[in-house]
């Protein structure tokens, strides 16, 4: 009985090493990501962008676009504001109120052509005023 106790501890003990080596691992790879995000404020960025890939993948799709919209309108307007999230020249506020209101209102349903060039011209919108290029 005393045999199966000592192996049993052994066992538990080298578990809790492995899970505190794995945590040690994941807390360091995790705060490297972090940092190479840019902090809180470039990881509220990174996450605009990737919600931005999402509408834009959505909105590109044939069965989901109006006959009246191009792919290229589509890609040209996602460019531009996502070259301005990049460099941090976006109202994320304004811009996470957009997406959301394109994926509560379109996710289920096909828009209408002067539905999404209104959609489109919020999401330029969002671009910072005095940064706009012209």
């Amino acid at each position: 009985m005393l045999n199966i106790n000592k192996k049993l501890s052994g066992c538990y003990r080298r578990v809790l090493i492995f899970l505190l080596a794995v945590v040690g691992v994941c807390l360091i790879a995790g705060g490297i990501v972090y940092r190479r995000v840019g902090g809180v404020e470039g990881t509220r960025y990174w996450m605009a962008e990737r919600a931005l890939n999402g509408v834009e993948k959505h909105l590109k799709k044939s069965e989901n676009r109006p006959d009246g919209i191009s792919e290229q309108q589509i890609v040209t307007v996602f460019a531009d504001v996502r070259e301005a999230n990049r460099s941090r020249r976006t109202n994320l506020t304004a811009l996470y109120d957009v997406l959301k209101s394109y994926q509560t209102e379109f996710y289920t349903k096909k828009p209408a052509t002067p539905e999404v060039e209104a959609f489109l011209e919020r999401l330029r919108q969002t671009i910072l005023r005095d940064t706009i290029k012209e």
